[in-house]
């Protein structure tokens, strides 16, 4: 039986994606699987031998301590030591941003999965230059798993598919009390460290809108604070793509972190 856990016990350096229900070894299951880019770094990379523990995550916050039981060429079959559940956020950051160009859109979802965020919904805009395929999309799910086993991460933000401004601002329009809309905006009167120092710890929700290169339109503009966002500003400069979304990212983790006072 997996149990529950607040603090994570000593992990195992290394750490692996494995994208199944994690329970202890029964009867029934002796060992799991690991196949695939995982297990090619585990035997091969890592030229990891019987015996040798390691850790597991599942994205959805299950966790466990693995040992090498027996390997092939491509799959390693594991025997589950010790499990348990990470708690989900009590905050949550819903990013929703259009995709920078290249290698920087990968870049901007693995450090946004370190600094927390929990789901990032790419943007569909009318100046947006980016529209990810089905290959972009997987390699952006790729950077978020690598993030996780990089940071400790026990849970996977979700990534949308392509998504148009509209029909984001008609799923979050009607603000809540628990939740906040957020508008980048580089004429804001008020900066984003303002505004969340206010609502931070006692905002469940957060929803951050970046525009592409060259902003939003002014309809686009009109139609966010219409649907209840609030500009912010994110400094003094003009930010690119994935600076902004990770200043309101980093921002929003000082600001929603349990262990920052009121």
């Amino acid at each position: 039986m997996t149990r529950a856990q607040s603090a994570r016990p000593e992990s195992p350096v290394e750490r692996f994606f494995l994208p199944q229900p994690l329970q202890l070894a029964t009867v029934e299951q002796v060992a799991v699987e690991l196949d695939g880019s995982e297990a090619h770094h585990l035997l091969h990379v890592l030229r990891a031998k019987a015996g040798d523990r390691v850790g597991l995550f599942n994205g959805q916050g299950d966790e466990a301590v693995a040992e090498l039981v027996t390997h092939r060429k491509r799959s390693a079959e594991l025997r589950i030591l010790d499990c348990w559940t990470t708690p989900a956020e009590s905050h949550e950051l819903i990013l929703a941003t259009a995709l920078p160009k290249g290698d920087r859109a990968r870049w901007l979802v693995e450090k946004a999965t370190e600094l927390g965020v929990t789901r990032i919904i790419p943007l569909r805009t009318t100046r947006s230059v980016v529209e990810p395929g089905e290959g972009k999309m997987d390699k952006l799910s790729q950077a978020a798993i690598a993030a996780c086993k990089q940071s400790g991460r026990s849970r996977l933000p979700r990534l949308d598919s392509l998504t148009a401004l509209s029909d984001v601002l008609r799923e979050f329009s009607s603000p809540l009390p628990t939740r906040v809309l957020l508008l980048a905006d580089p004429h804001a009167e008020r900066t984003v460290g303002e505004l969340l120092a206010t609502v931070g710890r006692r905002t469940p929700t957060t929803i951050s809108l970046v525009g592409p290169e060259g902003g939003f339109t002014d309809a686009e503009h009109s139609a966010s604070i219409a649907a209840g966002a609030i500009p912010v500003r994110l400094g003094s400069h003009i930010l690119r793509i994935e600076t902004a979304a990770l200043a309101i990212s980093a921002a929003w983790a000082l600001h929603s972190s349990p262990n920052k006072p009121v």
